[in-house]
Parts: C-alpha cells; sequence; structure tokens
C-alpha cells in the first residue's frame, strides 16, 4: 500500500500545528512571542516535517536533528534569553509533540485507521488534517485552562512595621524584604533600614524633612539636625552607585503584638525614589533581622 503526501496539505497543517504548541510552550514557561516571531518559529517547524521524505539517517543524526530543530524553533519563537525560560519551553515543546503525537495515535486506534509511517523520527499518520488541527487546539486551550484553574491570586508584599528614633520622635514605618538591599553603615558594618522620603515624607519630623528637601535639592552643605548624626551612606543600583544622606539612630525596633522588639541596628538611609507602592514606605535585606 501506498501513501499519498500533500506536500501544500503537510506544509499549512504542521504549520498550524506548530503555532499551537508554541503558544502553549510560551504560556507552560511564563513567555509570549511576538506575532512575526512565532509565524517565522511555525514556518521553520513546517519545514522540518520534510525530513520525512530524506532517505532513513543513522539513529544519532535523528536524535541530533531532532533536538536541534526544536531548540532553533523555540528560539526563533521566544530568543534563548534567559536561559531558563528558553530551556523550560524546549522541554514544553517536546512534550507537547509527544503528547499530540500520542493523541493522535489514540483516535487511529480508535477509528481503526491501519496506516502510519515513520521516517528519521517524524511520524505520519492517516488522520483528517482537521483532527489534528482540533487536537492541537485542544493541546493549547487544556494547558490554558489547567493553569488559570491552578493559578492563585497574587498576595500583596509581605510588610513588617518598625520604629525609628529620628530627632526625638518615634516613627512608624513599614517594610518590606528586599533580597537586594545590602546597604550597610560604613562605621559599624551593620545592615541600613533603607527608607523611601516621598514615601515617608508625611511621617517625618519637620526639622528632618527641611534637611533632606535641602539635600536633594542640591544643598549639600547644610547642617543636619541637632543631634543627628549625618552618614553618607554608598548605594550601587544597575544604573548608577550614588550616596545616600543616611543618619545613626538611637535604635530600630521590630513592631510585635507584645510591643517593640529592639533590633540593633543603628542606621537609617533616604532615597529620593518612591518605591511604586502605598503599602511600604521601608526596605531591609536578608541580613537585617
Amino acid at each position: 500500500m501506498k501513501t499519498v503526501i500533500y506536500l501544500d496539505v503537510l506544509l499549512l497543517v504542521n504549520f498550524l500545528v506548530a503555532y499551537f504548541l508554541l503558544t502553549a510552550s510560551g504560556i507552560l514557561s511564563a513567555q509570549r512571542g511576538r506575532f512575526g516571531r512565532m509565524v517565522m518559529a511555525s514556518g521553520l517547524a513546517a519545514l522540518s516535517s520534510l525530513i520525512l521524505f530524506a532517505p532513513e539517517l543513522p539513529y544519532p543524526v535523528q536524535l541530533l536533528y531532532k533536538l536541534g530543530t526544536a531548540m532553533g524553533i523555540v528560539w526563533a519563537a521566544f530568543g534563548h534569553r534567559p536561559l531558563r525560560r528558553y530551556a523550560a519551553a524546549v522541554c514544553w515543546y517536546t512534550a507537547l509533540n509527544i503528547l499530540l503525537a500520542g493523541l493522535a495515535v489514540l483516535v487511529i486506534f480508535k477509528t481503526g485507521t491501519p496506516l502510519v509511517q515513520t521516517s528519521n523520527l517524524a511520524l505520519y499518520l492517516r488522520v483528517s488534517p482537521i483532527v489534528l488541527l482540533i487536537l492541537s487546539a485542544l493541546c493549547c486551550l487544556g494547558v490554558e485552562l489547567v493553569l488559570r484553574i491552578a493559578h492563585r491570586p497574587e498576595q500583596g508584599p509581605q510588610t513588617i512595621g518598625v520604629e525609628v528614633d529620628l530627632c526625638g520622635t518615634a516613627v512608624c514605618l513599614r517594610a518590606m524584604l528586599d533580597t537586594g538591599c545590602h546597604l550597610k553603615d560604613p562605621m559599624t558594618c551593620l545592615p541600613v533600614l533603607l527608607i523611601s522620603y516621598p514615601g515617608a515624607k508625611s511621617r517625618l519630623p519637620e526639622p528632618l524633612c527641611r534637611f533632606l528637601d535641602a539635600w536633594f535639592a542640591g544643598q549639600q552643605n547644610t547642617e543636619p539636625p541637632p543631634q543627628m548624626r549625618l552618614r553618607l551612606i554608598p548605594c550601587t543600583t544597575a544604573a548608577q552607585k550614588a550616596l545616600l544622606p543616611g543618619f545613626a539612630v538611637s535604635g530600630i525596633g521590630l513592631i510585635t503584638a507584645n510591643g517593640v522588639l529592639a533590633l540593633g541596628r543603628t542606621a537609617v538611609a533616604f532615597s529620593p525614589q518612591a518605591f511604586g507602592s502605598n503599602a511600604y514606605e521601608a526596605l531591609y535585606g536578608q541580613d537585617f533581622l
């Protein structure tokens, strides 16, 4: 028995199937490819199916071909950075291809269609193109539904309450853990609490606000408030290096249900930028508590 394969149908069906599977792979690896890149990747996937017509290759070459085409198709769709997401997308794309082949074989068993043709690890099944496209769409839809059902609503940032003595006034603030916050007092080498000046301004004493207003306006020769010891806290970010105005304080305490627990931290620094959330006014690092 001979199998007649129409090249145009083969390419079109593989193009659409690859588009569905790449979409599902992107969902599972938390990335979205641009439409142009998805079309290009689906075209590459369709062309890769032509290995079905090639002479039988050695088995290691077949494996390398399948792995290389999968990596190239995913790279065309999503790029290769970050590497973890790229590797995850390659694995999901491969797994979904295997799942689709299994579903198609299941359809063959259920319908009694006897014809299956394989070559160079490419599988041709005598299944209606419409059925194959429906199965591909069901794979993509199933992934979307499972993720939506299993999705947990994101919780707001976990904050703690801290009490800081500034200019003789106990100032209560909300602080959030930031694993990238590594500020230290150059005098004591202890971790520093970073406070957003715009976010905490309404709670700060007036003498301190006047000093910080002048400092951030470029008047760095202004005298700090009485009994406040100025610290210059080095701060390095991805964009720049800077010296933030800070102060040695008599103590910083953690607000608990049983009162204020002293942390033994003795310095704070002020940032001229807001942190982009109304849920907290300060940041602390992992080594602060």
